[in-house]
This record gives C-alpha cells, sequence and structure tokens, in this order.
C-alpha cells in the first residue's frame, strides 16, 4: 500500500486522478495533499476523504507517513517541487509535461539518480491497452512508409460540464505566487524560445509541452526520434500546428488543433506496403470509453481488418499501477525524467522551423 500525497487538487485531479485513485483502494492511500487555495483544499479533501490537508508543500513532503507524491502543480513549477519530494525520500508521479525547458529537466533528472525514488512521469498515452497492443505488432522499422499522428480536438469543459463539476479557488490564491508563477514560466519559455519570440509561437510551444506531448512522446516510444523536422506551419494564434517529420525513408506527419467543434480525434496511422495499424484516444474527461486497435492486411488478392479491443481499462489506471509496481516491486520505469529529453528538443525544433 501506497501512502500518497498529492500536490496540486485542481481540474485534473478532481476530474481524472482521484476517482481512479478511489477505485485502486487496495494499492493507494489517500494519505495527504497540499493546494494553495483552502478553499479548494478544504472541499475537496472532504469529498474524497483526504486524510491530512497540509498548509504547505513543505510539510507535506516533510511527512513521516507520506511515501510518494503526485506532482499536479502549474507546468512551470514541476521540475522544483518534484526535486523537493525526492529530496524528502519521497517517490514522485509527475503530471506530464515533466519540466518546460532543458536546464530544469537536466537538474531534476540528476536529483531522481541521486536520491534512488521512482520518478516517473505521467505520460499515460504510452500506458494505453491498445497502444501497447500496436507496439506489439508494429511492424520493423524499415517496412514503414507512412505514419500519421493526429491531436484535432474540443478541449476538455466541453465534455465534464455535462458529467461533473469542477471545484475553482474562491479569490483565496496567493498573489505572490500567482506572480512568481507567471515570472517564472516567462523566463523558462524566454530561456528555450527568446524573449522576442512572437507570442503565436510561444502559444504553440505549450500546445506542444500539453497536448502534443502525450503524442509526440508516444511516437517517439514506437519509432524512436525523428532525424529532422523538414517543415512546420503554425496558425490560429499557435492552436494549430502542422509538422512534418523526417525518419528517413519515411515521413510522419503530426496535426494539431484545438477548436470548438466537439470532437476528440487524437490517434495514430502507421502504414507499411501492404498493412495499416491505426487507433484513437477517447477525451480523458469521460472514464472508460473504449479504445479499439485496428490492423489491416492487404495482398494482390485478398484483403483483411482485424480489430483487437474494445479495451475499457483506463490509461491512467494503468499508468498507476506501473507507478505502484516500481515503488514497491521494482517494476520497470518507462517513463523517467530523463526520457522526456528528446521530446523537449523536439518541441524547440518544431518551434524553430516554423521560424523559417
Amino acid at each position: 500500500m501506497i501512502r500518497l500525497g498529492l500536490l496540486g487538487l485542481g481540474e485534473v485531479a478532481q476530474l481524472i486522478h482521484l476517482p481512479i485513485l478511489q477505485r485502486l483502494g487496495d494499492l493507494y492511500t489517500l494519505a495527504g495533499a497540499y493546494d494553495p487555495s483552502p478553499s479548494v483544499s478544504k472541499a475537496i479533501s472532504a469529498r474524497w476523504g483526504i486524510e491530512t490537508v497540509y498548509e504547505t508543500a513543505e510539510a507535506m513532503f516533510a511527512a513521516s507517513d507520506i511515501d510518494a507524491v503526485m506532482v499536479l502543480s502549474p507546468d512551470q513549477f514541476h521540475g522544483r517541487d518534484a526535486r523537493a519530494a525526492l529530496t524528502a525520500g519521497k517517490h514522485v508521479l509527475i503530471e506530464k509535461p515533466c519540466c518546460l525547458e532543458l536546464g530544469d529537466l537536466q537538474s531534476l533528472s540528476e536529483t531522481a539518480e541521486a536520491s534512488g525514488k521512482v520518478a516517473m512521469v505521467g505520460y499515460m498515452r504510452r500506458f494505453a491497452p491498445a497502444f501497447l497492443e500496436a507496439k506489439a505488432n508494429l511492424p520493423a522499422l524499415d517496412e514503414i512508409t507512412y505514419v500519421r499522428v493526429r491531436d484535432v480536438i474540443c478541449e476538455g469543459p466541453w465534455y465534464f460540464r455535462q458529467t461533473d463539476g469542477v471545484v475553482t479557488p474562491e479569490n483565496d490564491l496567493p498573489q505572490e505566487m500567482l506572480a512568481a508563477g507567471g515570472a517564472l514560466r516567462k523566463q523558462m519559455l524566454d530561456s528555450v524560445l527568446g524573449s522576442a519570440t512572437p507570442a503565436e509561437l510561444r502559444t504553440a510551444y505549450t500546445v506542444l509541452t500539453g497536448l502534443s506531448s502525450h503524442s509526440l512522446s508516444a511516437m517517439r516510444d514506437l519509432f524512436g526520434p525523428p532525424k529532422a523536422v523538414r517543415a512546420v506551419s503554425i496558425k490560429q494564434g499557435g492552436t494549430q500546428i502542422t509538422a512534418l517529420l523526417d525518419y528517413g525513408h519515411f515521413t510522419a506527419l503530426y496535426e494539431c488543433m484545438i477548436g470548438d467543434v466537439v470532437r476528440f480525434e487524437a490517434g495514430f496511422e502507421i502504414n507499411t506496403r501492404w498493412k495499416r495499424i491505426a487507433f484513437e484516444y477517447p477525451t480523458p474527461y469521460i472514464r472508460n470509453l473504449p479504445m479499439t486497435l485496428d490492423i489491416q492486411t492487404s495482398t494482390e488478392n485478398g484483403n483483411s481488418l482485424t480489430r483487437l479491443g474494445p479495451f475499457h481499462q483506463d490509461p491512467f489506471d494503468v499508468e498507476l499501477r506501473a507507478f505502484h509496481a516500481a515503488v514497491t516491486a521494482g517494476g520497470e520505469n518507462r517513463t523517467p525524467p530523463a526520457e522526456s529529453a528528446p521530446d523537449l528538443a523536439l518541441f524547440k525544433a518544431i518551434i524553430e522551423a516554423a521560424r523559417n
């Protein structure tokens, strides 16, 4: 049993992690939480039966009855918060993106290695059963002819407003924390992009580190990093990104668009001369929606389509079970912080290609 502390009780904690953690009561105890909003802390701890609400993150890190911390703070604080938890002797599960810039990530990776504790990044799409089946059925890399990766979505609120509510701060977030967070985020983006970078490209980088990090990390899990970024188009204020990624003998097309038409088209299509593998992720804001994996095989005289699934196990459920196994039984940690470095390099390369 892992005694878990949650750092941050916002939208993702409320709608995704807490419901799954409650179902995994044989693996996790909700031992504590900290959120900078006292009103959110009070409401959410009462609703979900969290044992202790701490007045500071440092107090939670120092608590002897906390084994591991889930880092759900704003992106710019992930590295700082994870380092502090690791230094205090806690295991950490860090929501993506692990960090916004490479220096912060390298510092976190060094701390994780020195600590001897498990540090796992929450790339939950890489734990989806349909993704793992696709990986198991992946053709040889030299047989692949074309890959299409797609994130064309409507944001989460449209979905979860119909199924649940989100408790938000009652004007009680410390202003100094908000100011410090904004300054740190700007400093990190400036260090990656340059202070004179247009707002459209800065927004695109936040989309890449947020939404796109799921798909591009999964793409790298399947094929490795691309050899080069050949062309990029960024439109609609940075919320529409199209990139041609060169893998040598094949091209991967990445399409990203955040819009208001209600759809969630997030998935992969992998082609060889005679085979096609395809799957799509459902919105994560509705629990246990099915995923399927299609494997189409053609010959000169025939054609067949095999559908695996539907898989109803939630990717977050698989991820949390994997984290538990890594902490308690020495299970494999497929997504340590250091493993995120190629993703940050790719995000930056996409922005640089868009400047040309």
